[in-house]
């Protein structure tokens, strides 16, 4: 409903509500007031009554009673009046049957004990009917009686009842008039108001809504255009100041907007939005290309878990709910867990591609905040890392194996034999640690090149892991010098078994190798240290196992040795020294 219509009706309506409740009110202190008022009066006539009917009665002057009563009788609002003699015998009275009768034969229903009270007590009495329509009032009339002596008296007594309801009801009718009077009033007024408003308010109002209409509908350039200098007035010219304000931002905010898309869809990031629920609201190009989805297909109707491995998140999860210390739920919750608590949570995930290949990416996750600083939504920037995994990979290679054998160089030899070295120590076991040297290499080298050394070196290692078990390590320390690690050596019989193996690894490289049309022959001197008789750390492990490798050597190839804390080493076949 229009407010130039709205208003006066509201008036309108306020009026009348107001005007009801102020009749109710006022009727009820209305009906008071007349009551005590017909109170007042009942008094009054009661006593005038009473005295010009005493002296009537004393006279005996039945005709005066009768004229006297007759022009009382004719007010409208006596229903009845009774004047009884001393001796109960009716004198007057509005119903002509009830004269010369005695009062309690009269159609008039009198109160007995309130005519006894009143006669008695020589005082007047009153009393409402039980509907209070009636007020019935009763005072004595006593005459001289001197057959009963000079002071004694006999008493008679009147009636006499008024209708309190015509009193009601007139006053009814006056105070109803007087509503119908405001609400006319207020209906004029109301209708005056609309005019008002109509001519000097709806007008000018209806143009400022007709240029709001436009601006809503992109229209920039309307102008509210009213006369006056009201406050109307000062809120159009507020508005299209506020309105010119807001058109430049506006234009600002839509360039900054084009500017931050095409920065977006120009990223070679993958670069993915969502609600705070999960569900997708953005999507960029590189995301598209990245994954081999349409943002068509998953904006506003997937959650990122499309595009991750659920095992992974699994196992993410439990990392996850450790380190919060609390039950993290599986799922999206998982990725941005972190990133509730205000941090910038950043991981190395899997996205599986629509076509089902898994790309390794560096997942940045970040909580977007409203200006009232709750979140709305969560931000998450990936790039593919299959390269720099590759190149971590390389990296790894180089730095803990050998290029040419791609057996594990120096470094990683000496890490896994500190491994080994703890685990034994834990468990009071005992491992054995081989130097191998290969004999007559140099001279081979020398004679068919390089190129050829290297072939050797390649089969010898391969050599090497075949004749051993996946627990053991076969490692190049450089040139010709290999080494092996054989943990859990510890039976009776740990000295034949390491014999066994060092004895199998001196034949198989004792054998003929043809390499690039060349027939090749060498061997191999093999030194062995066991933990923990020879030694409880890399180094000393490292030194007699070199020392007893050199012996062999001297004893003329092709052999292995332990080595011996007293003499350097010992041969197979005698007695290990402890």
């Amino acid at each position: 409903m229009p407010l130039r219509i709205l208003i006066p009706l509201l008036l309108l309506v306020f009026s009348l509500l107001v005007t009801s409740i102020g009749y109710i009110a006022i009727r009820a202190d209305l009906t008071e007031a007349i009551e005590r008022q017909a109170l007042n009066y009942m008094n009054i006539e009661l006593n005038k009554f009473q005295s010009l009917y005493e002296p009537l009665l004393a006279k005996k002057d039945l005709k005066a009673i009768l004229s006297l009563h007759a022009s009382k009788a004719s007010e409208l609002d006596n229903t009845g009046m009774i004047v009884v003699a001393e001796d109960g015998i009716v004198a007057a009275s509005n119903n002509q049957q009830d004269l010369q009768r005695s009062w309690k034969k009269t159609r008039q229903q009198l109160d007995p004990d309130l005519i006894n009270k009143t006669i008695n007590s020589k005082q007047r009495h009153t009393k409402f009917s039980n509907d209070r329509e009636k007020l019935n009032g009763y005072i004595d009339l006593c005459v001289r009686d001197l057959s009963k002596g000079l002071r004694a008296y006999s008493c008679g007594f009147l009636y006499y009842q008024l209708d309190v309801e015509s009193r009601q009801s007139s006053a009814r009718t006056w105070l109803i008039k007087q509503s119908l009077y405001i609400a006319i009033g207020t209906g004029i007024a109301a209708f005056i108001l609309l005019l008002i408003i109509h001519f000097k308010v709806t007008d000018r109002v209806l143009k400022v809504q007709t240029v709001l209409d436009k601006w809503s509908n992109g229209d920039r350039n309307a102008i509210i255009e009213i006369k006056g200098n009201d406050e109307l007035n000062h809120i159009a010219t507020m508005i299209n100041h506020l309105v010119s304000r807001f058109s430049e931002d506006e234009k600002a905010l839509i360039f900054n907007k084009q500017v931050n898309d095409a920065i977006i869809q120009s990223a070679n990031y993958s670069i993915i939005t969502t609600d705070k629920s999960g569900i997708i609201t953005s999507f960029n190009a590189s995301a598209e290309r990245l994954l081999g989805y349409s943002k068509e297909e998953l904006i506003n109707k997937e959650s990122p878990g499309i595009i991750h491995d659920i095992s992974e998140i699994i196992s993410h999860n439990k990392k996850l709910s450790v380190e919060l210390g609390k039950e993290v739920k599986i799922g999206f919750e998982t990725l941005t867990a972190k990133s509730r608590t205000g941090e910038i949570d950043e991981n190395n995930w899997t996205y599986i591609h629509k076509d089902g290949s898994r790309i390794p990416v560096r997942l940045s996750v970040t909580a977007l905040y409203d200006p009232q600083d709750k979140i709305y939504g969560f931000l998450g920037i990936a790039h593919d890392i299959s390269e720099q995994l590759k190149t971590e990979e390389q990296l790894e290679k180089l730095a803990y194996f050998d290029p040419l054998t791609k057996l594990p160089n120096r470094m990683l030899y000496s890490d896994r034999l500190e491994q080994a070295i703890v685990f034994a120590s834990r468990n009071k076991s005992k491992f054995s640690v081989f130097f191998i040297d290969l004999d007559k290499f140099k001279f081979l080298n020398d004679n068919y090149g390089h190129e050829v050394g290297d072939k050797l070196l390649i089969k010898v290692a391969n050599i090497l892991t075949r004749c051993v078990r996946k627990s053991d390590t076969v490692a190049r320390l450089g040139g010709d010098e290999f080494t092996v690690i054989l943990p859990n050596i510890n039976s009776p019989y740990d000295r034949n078994s390491v014999s066994f193996i060092a004895e199998k690894l001196i034949n198989q490289l004792s054998q003929d190798f043809v390499i690039d049309d060349h027939l090749v022959q060498i061997g191999a001197s093999i030194g062995v240290a066991v933990y923990p008789e020879h030694g409880t750390d890399v180094s000393n492990l490292n030194k007699h196992a070199d020392i007893a490798m050199y012996k062999a050597k001297d004893q003329g190839r092709g052999q292995h040795a332990f080595y011996d804390p007293l003499t350097g080493y010992s041969l197979p076949g005698t007695d290990l020294k402890t």
